[in-house]
C-alpha cells in the first residue's frame, strides 16, 4: 500500500511538472509569439516633401510609422545611398517625427532620402519609403554683352541681360532710378530699353541689377554704362509769324499739349507686351531738313535741341506708321497741330506731327505701314513737313536709329 501511495504522488508531481512546462511554453509563446512569428511590416507615410520638386535652404521631411505587434524598433534615413542615420522611436507602437535636412550640404542637382522602418521582430520587418528631390541654392548669374553697356546722347540704351537659369524677377537700377525688363523670346534673356537724353552728362554709370530664380535664391551684381557725347548739328534761325510766335511764347499751351502727350506716353510704359516687330520704316517720303538733335533758335529767343526728325514734302503727302501698334493720341494740339502717339509697348512710342488731315482714332491697333495721316502745316511750322519723333520711357531719342537696328533682340 505504502508503495502504490509513492507511486501515485510520483505521477502527480509529474503532472504538475508537466502542467508547469506547458503553462510557461505557453505563456511564453502568447508574449514572445508576436516577436518570433510576425511577418506583417510597419506602416510608414511620408509628407511635407513633393517628389521631383526644387528645394533651398532647410527641407523638412515629416514622418509618421506604425506597428501595433510587436511594435517599432528602428528609424533610419539614408541621403544618395550612404549610411543609414537613426532617427529616436519615442512611441511604441505609433511614432510622428519631423525630420529636417540642410539641403546647402548638399551639391546642386538630383538627390534622394531612403527612409526605413522596423519592427521588433526577429524577422525585422521592414517598410521603405523614397523621397526623389532637386537642390538648388546657387543664385542666378548675369551677363551684359559689351555691345549693351553704351550708348551716345539722344539714344536708346537697350540692356540685354543674360541669365544662366530663368529668374522669376530681373530689375535694375540706373541714373537713380528703377528700371524694368521684359523677357526676350527666351527664358533667360531680358531686355530693358532707356532713352538717354540729348544734354545727359557723358561719364560712366553704375547699373545694379538684382535677380531672383525660380525658387528663390537672390543676387545682385554690378555692371559700368558708359554715356558718351554725341555731336549733334547747330543752326538754323526759324522765323514763326506774329501768332503763331504767340501761341509759342504761351506756357499754358505748351504744358497743355505736354500734359495730354504724356498720358499718350505713359500708355506705352503700361503695354508690357512688345507689339513691334523688325526695324521700323521712315514714316513718310520726302526731304530731311532738320535731323534729330538739330541745335536751332527761334525768333522767340528760345534756342534748344530739335527732339524729332522733320521731313519735309508737299501737303497731302501720306504718313505712315512706322511699326505695329496701338493709336494712344489722335487730336489737334497747340503747339504741334494734328497729331498721333501710337504706342509700340514696353515704353516705345512714336509721334507724327503737324498733319493736314488724322486718320485714325484713339484705340485703333495699326500695322507697320499703314496709312495714318496726310502732311500739312498745323501747329507751330513755317511750312508742310512732318515732325516725326520717338520717345523711349518718357525720353525722345532718334527714329533714325530704330530704322537702322533691331530692339528686338541681341545684335548677331
Amino acid at each position: 500500500m505504502r508503495d502504490d501511495s509513492t507511486s501515485k504522488q510520483h505521477q502527480n508531481r509529474h503532472r504538475w511538472v508537466l502542467f508547469l512546462i506547458i503553462a510557461v511554453v505557453l505563456g511564453f509563446g502568447f508574449y514572445l509569439g508576436p516577436i518570433l512569428l510576425e511577418s506583417t511590416p510597419p506602416t510608414l507615410e511620408l509628407s511635407g516633401v513633393e517628389g521631383g520638386k526644387t528645394y533651398r535652404g532647410h527641407l523638412t521631411v515629416n514622418i509618421s510609422a506604425s506597428d501595433e505587434r510587436p511594435g517599432l524598433g528602428s528609424l533610419t534615413v539614408q541621403i544618395d545611398g550612404d549610411s543609414p542615420q537613426p532617427l529616436e522611436v519615442v512611441a511604441a507602437k505609433h511614432g510622428e517625427i519631423t525630420w529636417t535636412l540642410d539641403t546647402a550640404l548638399l551639391a546642386d542637382g538630383a538627390h534622394h532620402v531612403l527612409v526605413t522602418a522596423t519592427d521588433k521582430s526577429l524577422r525585422k520587418n521592414t517598410t521603405q519609403q523614397q523621397l526623389k528631390f532637386v537642390v538648388d541654392n546657387t543664385p542666378p548669374q548675369l551677363q551684359i554683352p559689351p555691345e549693351s553697356r553704351r550708348a551716345g546722347q539722344g539714344r536708346t540704351l537697350a540692356i540685354f541681360a543674360q541669365t544662366d537659369e530663368p529668374v522669376s524677377v530681373l530689375t535694375g537700377e540706373i541714373f537713380n532710378r528703377q528700371i524694368s525688363f521684359h523677357s526676350v523670346n527666351s527664358t533667360t534673356l531680358y531686355r530693358s530699353l532707356i532713352g538717354i537724353g540729348v544734354t545727359h552728362a557723358t561719364k560712366e554709370y553704375p547699373l545694379t541689377l538684382k535677380a531672383t530664380d525660380l525658387i528663390g535664391n537672390t543676387t545682385q551684381q554690378t555692371f559700368p554704362i558708359e554715356i558718351v557725347k554725341t555731336v549733334f548739328k547747330r543752326g538754323g534761325y526759324i522765323v514763326l509769324s506774329p501768332a503763331k510766335k504767340k501761341i509759342m511764347m504761351d506756357k499754358s499751351k505748351s504744358r497743355e499739349d505736354n500734359a495730354k502727350r504724356g498720358i499718350a506716353y505713359a500708355k506705352a510704359n503700361k503695354e508690357s507686351m512688345q507689339l513691334w516687330e523688325g526695324k521700323f520704316i521712315r514714316a513718310t517720303e520726302g526731304r530731311l531738313t532738320s535731323p534729330f538733335g538739330k541745335y536751332r533758335e527761334y525768333n522767340t529767343g528760345v534756342r534748344r535741341h530739335h527732339l524729332g526728325t522733320d521731313i519735309a514734302n508737299d501737303t497731302g503727302t501720306p504718313i505712315y506708321a512706322s511699326n505695329h501698334g496701338i493709336v494712344t493720341l489722335a487730336e489737334r494740339l497747340h503747339i504741334y497741330g494734328n497729331a498721333i502717339v501710337i504706342s509700340h509697348g514696353q515704353g516705345v512710342s512714336t509721334s507724327y506731327n503737324h498733319l493736314s488731315e488724322i486718320r485714325v482714332q484713339i484705340g485703333d491697333r495699326v500695322q507697320k505701314g499703314k496709312l495714318i495721316g496726310l502732311m500739312g502745316a498745323t501747329g507751330q511750322v513755317t511750312g508742310p513737313h512732318l515732325h516725326w519723333g520717338m520717345v523711349i520711357n518718357g525720353v525722345a531719342v532718334a527714329p533714325e536709329e530704330w530704322t537702322e537696328r533691331d530692339f528686338s533682340g541681341l545684335e548677331k
